[in-house]
C-alpha cells in the first residue's frame, strides 16, 4: 500500500474485473435504466469501506466534477465482504408528453426528487448499478478508516449507526415487483430523495441536518452519517463565483451535447418527439436549474443568468473526492473524513455466492 501523503492530485484508475456480465432484468419504467441484476461473488470491501468509483458514460455530474478539477463521480459505503451497501443515487427521469416536452423535457417531479435517494441495497444490486450501465468504469476503489496512527474502527462505528440507528423503510423495486431494498428515511421521518442542488448548498446535512426537498446525494449523505456517528463535520468547500458559473456552463452543455447525440445521463430526450424550438437546450437549462437553483420544473434562462451575473453567489458542497482526499482537497487535520488520510485499495468480486437484487 502507498504512503497516504504521497497523493496526488488524480490517482490511477482502478477497475475490477468482472468475474461474469450482470444478468439485467428491464422493466416499463420511463427510464432508461436497469435496476436488477446479478454478480456471481461479492466485493472484498471490509465493513466501514468508502468506496468511489467513476463511471464511463459521462453525463452531468462528471461534467461538474470535471469543470472544478475533481474526478470521482460517487461514493458508497460498504458493510462488509459480499454485504449491503449503502449509497445514495437517482435513476435518469423519464420525459414528459407533448406538449410539455418541448419546454421542459424531462420530468420535474423525478428530476426534483430523485429515487431511490437514500438506500441499503446487495451486491447483486450495487453491480448492476456500477456495470450495467454501459461504459467501462474509470475508477473503483475503495479506503479504509485510517489516521496518522493507522488503521481504526471508526468506519465499523458508521456502519454501525447506520445499520442499527438510521431509520429505514422497506421499498419495492419499480423494475421487478418481487424484490425489495431499504430506503433511508431523513431528518424528518420521509425518505431521503436525491436533490441535485446539494450541489450547489449542503446546508446543514453535514452536521445532521435536514436539506432542501428532504434530500441529499451520495458524499453529503455519508458525511452526514460520520457526524451522526460521533466523529464530528467533514467541513464543506466552498467554489467561489468564477468556479460556479463554469461548473454550470459545464453541464448546461453535457445534458445539451449528450442529448443531441443519444448518448448519455438524459441521451434519449431528443430522440422520439420533434419541436420548433432546439429540445436539448431547453434540457440543458432545464437540468442547469435544478442543480443551480432547485428550480426543476423549468428551463427559464433567468434563473441562471440571476446566478450568473451575481459575483456573491458561490457553491458550498461536500464531493466524493473531498471524502476521499483527493484532488487538493485535504487528507488529514481537522474537518475531514474518517477515510481521508487512506489511499486507493484494489476491489476484487470474490466473496460470497450468487447474489440477485434491484438498486430501485
Amino acid at each position: 500500500m502507498s504512503n497516504p501523503a504521497m497523493k496526488t492530485l488524480r490517482s490511477a484508475a482502478i477497475v475490477a474485473a468482472a468475474l461474469t456480465a450482470p444478468v439485467a432484468l428491464a422493466g416499463a419504467e420511463d427510464t432508461g435504466d436497469v435496476a436488477c441484476g446479478s454478480t456471481a461473488a461479492g466485493w472484498n470491501v471490509p465493513n466501514g469501506g468508502l468506496v468511489l468509483s467513476r463511471g464511463g458514460g459521462g453525463g452531468p455530474i462528471a461534467a461538474v466534477l470535471d469543470a472544478v478539477g475533481e474526478y470521482r463521480t460517487h461514493s458508497m459505503f460498504s458493510h462488509g465482504p459480499g454485504g449491503d451497501v449503502t449509497h445514495e443515487t437517482m435513476y435518469t427521469p423519464g420525459t414528459n408528453g407533448w406538449p410539455t416536452y418541448c419546454s421542459t423535457p424531462v420530468k420535474a417531479g423525478e428530476l426534483t426528487s430523485g429515487f431511490p435517494g437514500a438506500g441499503r441495497i446487495n451486491q447483486g444490486a450495487i453491480y448492476q448499478y456500477l456495470y450495467g450501465g454501459g461504459g467501462a468504469l474509470q475508477y473503483l476503489a475503495y479506503q479504509r478508516s485510517r489516521s496518522t496512527a493507522g488503521y481504526d474502527t471508526k468506519g465499523e462505528a458508521v456502519s454501525n449507526w447506520l445499520l442499527n440507528s438510521m431509520p429505514t423503510v422497506a421499498a419495492t423495486s419499480k423494475q421487478d415487483g418481487g424484490q425489495s431494498f431499504r430506503r433511508y428515511l431523513g431528518p424528518n421521518g420521509a425518505p431521503l430523495n436525491y436533490t441535485l442542488y446539494q450541489y450547489r448548498d449542503l446546508e446543514t446535512v453535514h452536521i445532521g441536518g435536514a436539506g432542501w426537498n428532504n434530500g441529499m446525494v451520495c458524499s453529503t449523505m455519508i458525511a452526514h452519517a460520520q457526524y451522526k456517528a460521533g466523529f464530528g463535520a467533514v467541513e464543506p468547500k466552498i467554489y467561489g463565483h468564477s468556479t460556479l458559473v463554469t461548473a454550470g456552463n459545464s453541464l448546461y452543455s453535457s445534458v445539451e451535447n449528450e442529448c443531441n447525440s443519444g448518448l448519455g445521463f438524459w441521451g434519449g430526450v431528443g430522440s422520439s418527439i420533434s419541436c420548433f424550438e432546439n429540445i436539448c437546450d431547453d434540457a440543458g437549462r432545464q437540468v442547469r436549474n435544478c442543480m443551480s437553483a432547485g428550480r426543476c420544473d423549468t428551463d427559464s434562462g433567468t434563473v441562471w443568468n440571476n446566478i450568473a451575473n451575481d459575483g456573491n453567489t458561490v457553491a458550498r458542497s461536500i464531493s466524493p473526492d473531498r471524502l476521499g482526499g483527493w484532488s487538493g482537497h485535504p487528507y488529514t487535520g481537522p474537518g475531514v473524513s474518517v477515510w481521508a488520510y487512506d489511499s486507493s485499495n484494489t476491489i476484487q468480486w470474490n466473496s460470497g455466492g450468487n447474489v440477485y437484487g434491484c438498486w430501485f
